[in-house]
């Protein structure tokens, strides 16, 4: 062991008749080891909402979507469907029609967007487990069903298992302000009511693609083609290879939902920073700690100088002792943050209480470049607050 670090670890665990510097020390390592394990357990939180939501609207922002490069709606090219076909990197496509229409249940009303999907829809992308009440169907006894997002149904006060259906309406081909005889209209009875995300629960009818068809009067075209790819990490090199052989314009889920991933980031940033600070702040303890500890140790400091230790290593020690104390609160912090998440994610220890939730605990997803950084800068913190009063105090003393 280096003399400069075995000197050090003797000063901070080594019984002393003083016991300031023993609690002061301890407090700081407390301090560091509470910021080090709410970093953890705050981002982890984060990390769990953001997958989530991701998982929740799976349906709606799909790995890879196609859509027309102009206008709403697009032929549907043969020759296109066959390169997604032969394509090894994508599981499977689908093919949608939406466009936004008029909703009416009774006296109410209210712009909504219609996304026409095929019956296999649910099977590709798990739309039910976003459904609370009733179950995915685009038919029944029948006539054609639709799912609601939450704030639609509550909107028009639409109800499942009654004879009132939900009206909508398009502007036809020869609609005109005077001629609202000349709008498409087509009726659907709510089959289940879904909730993913806000903003999508208070917009969404998903109903069958031949009724969306016959409503917007899209024929044989298409709106958007959503990709499920077999491995989503491979989307940037994918949307590159198809935008190289198609004319359609091809987003991923950044390009779709790009105020959504710059919302959660800057979230994360900011919780991340003022963690930081207040870490910062704590860190005054091991500038207190340090400084007592060279104080205390005036003596040895003159016994190590006549000795012939030079000022540089008589610097690394007490800096060390500084980097003890960082290094012992950031474990127990990591330790401790790391295993409240485990138990978090596993066992659930804190519900999300009464509620139509999607999950009933609070997700939490541990990221290990999280955890990565988080050392890296609670190391630095305590790097920085070990060398300054350290070197000035030796400096001090060594005076001759």
């Amino acid at each position: 062991m280096r003399l400069p670090l075995f000197i050090a670890r003797r000063y901070l665990f080594s019984p002393k008749k003083r016991g300031a510097i023993n609690l002061i020390s301890l407090v700081s390592a407390a301090g560091m080891a509470i910021g080090t394990a709410a970093l953890v357990i705050i981002l982890s939180v984060f990390n769990g909402i953001d997958l989530l939501l991701g998982e929740a609207t799976s349906s709606f922002t799909p790995d890879l979507t196609l859509s027309p490069a102009r206008g709403k709606l697009a032929p549907l090219d043969t020759a296109l469907l066959g390169r997604l076909d032969g394509d090894d990197a994508i599981l499977h496509y689908r093919v949608v029609v939406e466009e936004i229409a008029l909703a009416k249940s009774g006296e109410r009303m209210m712009p909504v967007t219609v996304k026409g999907v095929t019956p296999d829809y649910d099977q590709r992308v798990n739309l039910s487990g976003t459904i609370i009440i009733g179950r995915f169907a685009l038919e029944e006894g029948g006539r054609p069903a639709a799912i609601l997002g939450a704030g639609v149904a509550s909107a028009l006060r639409a109800r499942l298992g009654t004879a009132q259906p939900v009206t909508l309406y398009y502007p036809g081909r020869d609609a005109t302000p005077s001629s609202l005889a000349a709008l498409n209209s087509e009726r659907v009875y709510p089959s289940a009511i879904f909730s993913a995300q806000q903003e999508l629960d208070d917009k969404y009818v998903i109903t069958g693609i031949d009724l969306a068809r016959r409503l917007f009067d899209a024929g044989g075209r298409f709106s958007k083609i959503e990709i499920a790819l077999r491995d989503p990490a491979r989307a940037a090199s994918v949307k590159a290879r198809l935008a190289a052989v198609t004319a359609c314009k091809v987003e991923d889920r950044e390009d779709l939902n790009g105020a959504f991933y710059a919302m959660m980031r800057s979230e994360k940033l900011v919780i991340s920073l003022l963690l930081l600070f207040i870490l910062g702040i704590a860190s005054f303890n091991i500038i207190a700690s340090i400084s007592m500890l060279i104080i205390d140790k005036r003596e040895d400091i003159a016994v190590y100088r006549a000795l012939g230790m030079s000022g540089g290593r008589l610097l690394s020690t007490f800096r060390a002792g500084g980097m003890l104390i960082v290094a012992a609160g950031m474990a127990a912090g990591l330790v401790v943050g790391i295993a409240l998440c485990l138990l978090q994610q596993h066992l659930g220890l804190v519900s999300l209480g009464e509620g139509s939730y999607l999950v009933k605990a609070y997700p939490v997803k541990i990221a290990w470049d999280d955890v990565a950084w988080i050392t890296l800068a609670v190391a630095a913190i305590g790097g920085v607050a070990s060398h300054f009063p350290a070197r000035y105090l030796i400096h001090e003393f060594t005076k001759t």
